[in-house]
């Protein structure tokens, strides 16, 4: 898979997987350095090539990730469209990416709109849902706290709907709740979420806390959360955090845009984008139902699974071996 080793594309759990299996998978690197990748996702196997050509020589399965490069593959190679349409700006070149390989979009929103962009018939991309690392069902919750505990665990970004939660934060009808509120102060990497951080500094309707950076501190926080509110205002393609929060035992807020209704794992409620009053809404009513229940939790947890998203990514492959690996950042 040519793209950035990102752990939340979850490749070296799909590679961890494919190799349980008795499937020969490797991450391959193309003109960067390893090192730190292997430091990072030990018993994953890399494979670092000095040229780009050199992947013509690999015997076994090649998917790319996002981007491709333009050279011949052993075997038809596969395309894993895990973000969202780019600017028509780099719409030739895209088509050039998929051009003779299996097209694979990670939420049916999302390859409908891949569709469109590629101008090729939707029939033409396969779906492949993501999968929640298996940490998140099997994180122990905490005990119920005398408040319900909300949390905003998206970036600080306008996009993210963090404005929103600003606004509903100010409602009246917000402090009738008697909920305790928490905002994660993520995405500070870019000029965005600097700004709106330095804007939330005092801030005294919500307790701030700090980014989670792996998988397990983010697992540790949303066992201690009861919703988990994903306001977005733009089309996500999918939405794993709400996939994650679900299997952690939260009940879900979500704006109904994108791919988001497609993660519903019994615990979602969808809600109108930009609306701080539905917002509260929706909050008070899962305050009504309750703390998800054992039951509840159970059920969620069998939706978008590892082994179902790996059952679903072979049957696209030469069921040989699967070579994956990392594009350098341009």
């Amino acid at each position: 898979m040519l793209a950035q080793v990102d752990p939340r594309l979850s490749l070296q759990a799909t590679i961890r997987e494919l190799i349980r299996r008795g499937i020969d998978a490797q991450i391959v690197i193309v003109g960067a350095a390893i090192t730190q990748s292997k430091r990072d996702f030990p018993g994953v196997p890399f494979l670092g090539l000095v040229d780009k050509l050199e992947i013509s020589r690999l015997a076994g399965a090649v998917v790319f990730v996002n981007r491709a490069y333009d050279i011949p593959t052993r075997h038809k190679a596969a395309i894993i469209l895990h973000c969202a349409v780019p600017s028509k700006v780099e719409q030739h070149e895209r088509k050039k990416d998929v051009e003779g390989k299996v097209i694979i979009a990670t939420s049916i929103y999302n390859a409908q709109q891949w569709a469109l962009y590629l101008q090729i018939p939707s029939s033409a991309i396969e779906v492949v849902m993501p999968f929640a690392d298996p940490i998140y069902g099997n994180s122990r919750r905490s005990k119920p706290g005398k408040k319900v505990n909300v949390l905003y665990a998206g970036r600080l970004h306008p996009e993210k709907g963090i404005y929103t939660i600003l606004e509903m934060m100010h409602q009246y009808e917000m402090g009738v709740l008697g909920v305790h509120m928490s905002i994660v102060m993520a995405g500070q990497h870019v000029e965005e979420g600097r700004t709106i951080a330095k804007m939330l500094h005092g801030y005294k309707y919500a307790k701030l806390l700090e980014p989670r950076r792996d998988v397990a501190s983010m697992a540790a926080l949303l066992a201690k959360t009861d919703i988990l509110l994903m306001p977005s205002v733009f089309a996500e393609p999918f939405g794993m955090l709400s996939v994650e929060g679900q299997h952690s035992g939260c009940r879900v807020i979500a704006s109904s845009l994108g791919g988001l209704s497609e993660t519903n794992c019994g615990l979602l409620t969808l809600v109108e984008e930009r609306n701080p009053q539905a917002l509260i809404t929706a909050i008070g009513e899962a305050v009504a139902l309750g703390l998800s229940t054992t039951k509840e939790r159970k059920a969620a947890v069998h939706e978008f699974t590892l082994a179902e998203s790996v059952d679903s990514l072979l049957k696209y492959l030469p069921l040989e071996s699967v070579h994956t690996g990392s594009r350098p950042a341009s």
